[in-house]
């Protein structure tokens, strides 16, 4: 009896999260037939409900990348929904699911306009920055000696990109002022102390490849030993790229 109960719920949630609920195309098994005692008109509606919700959240990561998918992206969002049923109501979460349905397009058939992948993982990394900088990894504390310990690493809340076109213009300006170059753009994706919302800064490549090996806490010698580096480290640090423990 619990099993079938089980087995009746996980159809219901299964039916509620496909296009033929939230589009009401028709498609499948009648909700009538298969759920019997369950008002049909009432699943089709909190479907769409949810549906409309957590597209809401989508969109609000990916303003500019649906207006660059324009007239395509109905279409998309249908296969998006098909291919991939909500499985949390997390904005983020949803937001990064619905990146990696694009990317999976994108292999098989390049975007138009070209610039595209790069708006949208530009978008994605500026939610994650928004999102994840109050919920940092800490600072380590003491050792079993009371030691605290020493080092230097990338800020948690820093991603990196390796875009091929400059789409700077585009977050500055907005889309109706700017055309991306196509040209290798190492981009640094934070939020400073005092910012109002995340930057996006291109970055010489040797800092770039700097800040990427900055994974995890590392006590490089030149921290105190050469005076260039640890203006480098001061300056990096005040615009909250990388923590420092001395």
């Amino acid at each position: 009896m619990a099993k079938r109960l089980l087995d009746r719920q996980v159809s219901v949630v299964e039916y509620m999260t496909s296009g033929a609920a939230i589009f009401g195309d028709g498609c499948g098994v009648s909700p009538a037939q298969a759920f019997h005692g369950i008002d049909p008109a009432l699943l089709r509606v909190e479907a769409r409900f949810s549906h409309a919700k957590r597209m809401e959240k989508i969109t609000a990561v990916f303003p500019m990348t649906f207006r660059l998918l324009g007239d395509g992206a109905a279409a998309m969002v249908r296969a998006f929904v098909e291919t991939c049923p909500a499985t949390t109501i997390r904005r983020l979460e949803n937001a990064r699911q619905f990146h990696r349905f694009l990317v999976s397009r994108w292999m098989l058939a390049a975007p138009e306009p070209p610039y595209l992948c790069d708006v949208a993982a530009c978008e994605l990394a500026c939610a994650a920055v928004d999102a994840d900088v109050h919920d940092c990894t800490p600072l380590p504390g003491p050792n079993a000696d009371g030691v605290l310990p020493r080092g230097l690493r990338r800020s948690p809340a820093v991603v990196l990109l390796r875009c091929a076109h400059d789409i700077r213009p585009i977050f500055e300006a907005g889309l109706e002022h700017a055309v991306p170059v196509r040209r290798e753009t190492p981009l640094v994706i934070a939020l400073p102390p005092g910012a109002k919302g995340p930057q996006v800064s291109e970055v010489d490549p040797a800092l770039f490849d700097l800040l990427a090996a900055l994974d995890d806490w590392c006590d490089p010698p030149e921290l105190n030993a050469e005076p260039e580096f640890g203006r480098l480290v001061a300056d990096l640090a005040a615009h909250g790229l990388v923590e420092v423990r001395r």
